[in-house]
């Protein structure tokens, strides 16, 4: 080893045949073709030769040839897959896809899997414009899906993607262990996919623009106050009610919207164990639609906030905020910044993000994050006032919304494992009789539904204030009943407090809560029984008008 390192060639020479098929085998391994690995090793020897003299520790001769062979190795296949690349780029039979005004667009997802496959096809005429374009975009693509990657997490992902070499190898090639290329390749793969849904939204977007990006923000001039966001525990009411102060409707309370959207009369709940998710468990689609009917608004959605949004259902999402807000209207959104309702009112299409508050203040979240917080699931839902039917006279959107509100006491289906309307009383008992009520859940269900009560209360009051005679006297019949419930559900409230939930367990604390939910029923029948005689005067009184 000192005679080669004084640069003896015959010493070297020895070095050599003692360890020459090794790093062949290391060649082998990267570059996968015996040829090509022959001619790593030469090159890498005379590096080693022509560098030897750097080498301190004579011991450490073999792993310091290796990590010569693997840089060559790697040198070898980056220029193989730059001119491979360069090659399918230049031959690539492009899928075409229709976009804005009939432009064609590349499918990402075809010249992905063909550029990872190295495959080739007929060659595209490089004096075509249309193709050059194409090509351009798709470099352009590709860069911006990998340009999240730091520069070890793209070695690993070129390695395993564009060259398929498996984790092994590639531990092999760059010094790595194989549990350290797995995690690099997990990680990369999910920055690689959320690279990919943004780009599939800029090119959605970008359509949708007819070709060039809004580079403002368009911001809606929305004005609220902390106050009105606390008005109502119910977030999908304060939303709407926000949203008809801000098109000029200042004279609805919360409370009407409540009221109206049937949300002040409302009890849904977890069966089993009375647990958080309970009160927002039911189908929103219809039960929102009929609501801001009620109000005169025509409802559009996307989603259901159940589920994880793919690719095609977040650009619905999008598209549909987007154009609403592009129209002057807000829309409500499920999950922006915590598992509540809140509103969009801006865009920026520059940086991908919607501007939005659930409440908690203006903030930004990123198209891609989109039905992705703490629930994980996608729902946006745009309102509009019906201007293509009549104006709704008020005694008739209330008869409509007692219509709601009897639906959901006697019938109103339900996802299994939870129940609304009078049923979910029974359910909330036999849970705090079976000692399986928990506690947080069954403190939030509790704030939410005594909230519900008061707006109920008050939603009541206001028509009992402006009537006279029969109407009068069955409006502040079924105020009161709903005013001993919402009493009931005060006084459960505090004994179960949110969030600290109190002590439903308790055997005693459990035979009160009976109890009153036992009056809390009661008194619900004999308000619905109320709404419904009121319903038939109000019809009574329009049927006499029309004779």
């Amino acid at each position: 080893m000192n005679r080669a390192r004084q640069g003896d060639s015959e010493a070297f020479g020895e070095l050599v045949r003692l360890h020459r098929e090794r790093a062949v085998g290391i060649a082998r391994r990267i570059v996968r073709d015996r040829m090509k690995a022959e001619d790593v090793v030469q090159n890498a020897l005379i590096q080693a030769f022509k560098h030897i003299d750097r080498l301190a520790d004579v011991e450490r001769f073999a792993p310091w040839l290796s990590r010569i062979v693997r840089n060559e190795a790697l040198m070898d296949v980056r220029r193989t897959a730059r001119v491979s690349r360069e090659t399918v780029f230049s031959s690539l039979p492009v899928k075409e896809d229709a976009g804005a005004n009939g432009e064609l667009r590349p499918d990402l997802d075809s010249l992905l899997y063909r550029l990872a496959r190295n495959t080739e096809g007929p060659t595209v005429g490089a004096a075509d414009p249309e193709r050059v374009w194409l090509q351009r975009e798709f470099f352009a693509a590709v860069h911006r899906m990998l340009h999240g990657l730091s520069a070890g997490e793209r070695e690993v992902f070129e390695a395993h993607v564009f060259r398929q070499l498996s984790p092994r190898e590639i531990a092999d090639a760059l010094g790595m262990s194989e549990g350290s290329v797995y995690k690099a390749i997990s990680r990369s793969r999910h920055k690689v996919k959320q690279a990919r849904v943004r780009e599939y939204l800029r090119d959605r977007m970008e359509a949708a623009s007819h070709g060039m990006l809004r580079k403002a923000n368009n911001l809606l001039p929305m004005r609220w106050t902390a106050e009105e966001w606390r008005s109502a525990e119910t977030s999908f009411a304060v939303c709407a009610f926000l949203y008809m102060r801000n098109i000029g409707c200042g004279d609805v309370t919360v409370s009407d919207v409540m009221g109206l959207t049937g949300q002040a009369f409302r009890i849904s709940l977890d069966a089993a164990r009375i647990g958080v998710s309970g009160p927002a468990m039911y189908f929103w689609e219809p039960v929102f639609a009929e609501g801001l009917a009620n109000l005169g608004l025509r409802a559009r959605h996307v989603g259901d906030g159940g589920t994880a949004p793919s690719a095609y259902m977040l650009g619905e999402a999008v598209a549909l905020a987007r154009e609403e807000i592009a129209a002057g209207r807000a829309v409500i959104a499920w999950d922006l910044f915590a598992p509540k309702f809140g509103l969009l009112y801006g865009y920026d299409d520059a940086r991908q993000q919607f501007t939005g508050d659930d409440g908690s203040g203006p903030g930004k979240i990123a198209y891609d994050r989109l039905g992705r917080g703490e629930d994980g699931g996608v729902f946006v839902l745009a309102m509009e006032p019906d201007r293509h039917i009549s104006p709704v006279s008020p005694e008739a959107a209330l008869k409509r919304a007692i219509a709601m509100v009897e639906a959901h006491a006697y019938g109103e289906r339900s996802f299994p494992g939870y129940a609304n309307g009078l049923a979910a009383y029974e359910a909330w008992m036999a849970a705090f009789r079976n000692g399986t009520v928990d506690a947080l859940g069954n403190s939030y269900t509790l704030l939410i539904a005594a909230d519900a009560r008061r707006h109920a209360v008050q939603f009541l009051r206001k028509w009992t204030a402006g009537w006279q005679g029969e109407k009068e006297r069955l409006a502040f019949e079924a105020e009161g009943y709903y005013y001993e419930a919402a009493a009931c559900f005060a006084r459960l409230a505090s004994r179960f407090p949110f969030p600290s939930g109190g002590d439903p367990l308790d055997q005693e604390e459990a035979k009160e809560a009976v109890r009153l939910l036992q009056q809390i029923k009661a008194c619900e029948e004999a308000g619905l029984t109320a709404l419904r005689r009121l319903s038939r005067c109000l019809s009574n009184e329009e049927e006499e008008k029309g004779r």
